[in-house]
């Protein structure tokens, strides 16, 4: 994330957390909305951000789990219940 501003960044207000994901993994992953959480699609396992974005959903509240579908490796997250 260093010093480049990120499209997060550029937005007043709320910061869409979507948008933090997208910026952490760049090319590295793909992220898609699901069930109140994320699934991230790990495009490049060895160059995949891992640290930082478990960090971040933990953050957010959210139980993380590890999942395949074929040979696609998947970060797969939702809110924890109340």
């Amino acid at each position: 994330m260093g010093d480049k501003e990120s499209k997060s960044d550029r937005r007043k207000g709320c910061i869409d957390p979507r948008l933090v994901i997208e910026d952490i993994i760049e090319e590295f992953g793909k992220v898609m909305e699901e069930y109140g959480g994320y699934r991230i699609e790990v495009l490049n396992h060895k160059m995949f951000p891992w640290a930082d974005v478990f960090r971040l959903l933990l953050r957010l509240g959210h139980e993380v789990w590890i999942d395949t579908d074929c040979e696609k490796l998947f970060i797969v997250s939702k809110p924890k219940p109340d």
